[in-house]
């Protein structure tokens, strides 16, 4: 099972990767094509919830900014378990996505289903 924050982690991850600079043109290429293979895997895990992977993501940022903005830290430690434990309290319902997908009708079950 994913959550929301590694994921958030693992695309900012990518996103850097898809628009660093460096390296070889071939080589460039297959870190870019990787980078954008892991972004949209992980886009769809969350189009279930109403503002999708982009709009959860950007709330919680929002919400980890707040928390860390009223918050009197000491160390940069503590900073990074404060903005663990804020974006812990953030994440959104676990439904699946499969739950989200419309089901199959029994019409199109009967088309798919061969005829005897």
């Amino acid at each position: 099972m994913h959550d929301i924050i590694g994921d958030i982690t693992d695309w900012d991850e990518a996103n850097n990767a898809y628009l660093a600079g460096e390296g070889r043109t071939g080589e460039r290429y297959n870190q870019r094509l990787k980078a954008a293979e892991r972004m949209v895997k992980i886009e769809a895990r969350w189009q279930h919830l109403p503002g999708g992977f982009h709009g959860e993501r950007k709330l919680i940022k929002i919400h980890i900014q707040a928390v860390a903005d009223t918050a009197l830290v000491t160390s940069r430690e503590e900073l990074c378990w404060l903005a663990i434990a804020a974006a812990s309290a953030w994440l959104p319902n676990r439904a699946p996505a499969e739950a989200a997908s419309p089901q199959p009708s029994a019409h199109s079950r009967e088309i798919q289903a061969p005829s005897r």
